[in-house]
């Protein structure tokens, strides 16, 4: 890993562990809003699984994404898919 590389690597570190907007923290320490974006993207890991395949029947609506399928029925509880889909995201 380069110097620039580790100094990106500890202030996105920094960042996250700052509880702030990327926006604020940028502020609050002098850096480049635009550079701290760069740097994150490049270093920070992708997550997999950008492309979901959506397939829209009659009878509902299936997502499926990295080999993970959920299946919705007509009338399904948008409550209880808004709270699934959080759980998702933190895994």
């Amino acid at each position: 890993m380069t110097d620039q590389q580790q100094y990106w690597t500890d202030r996105i570190a920094l960042w996250h562990n700052s509880g702030q907007s990327i926006a604020a923290w940028c502020r609050e320490h002098d850096e480049s809003y635009c550079c701290f974006l760069y740097w994150r993207k490049r270093l920070e890991p992708q997550p997999e699984g950008r492309f979901v395949e959506l397939t829209v029947h009659s009878a509902g609506l299936r997502l499926s994404c990295n080999g993970t399928s959920l299946e919705l029925d007509r009338g399904f509880d948008r409550d209880l898919l808004r709270e699934v889909l959080a759980v998702v995201k933190t895994i």
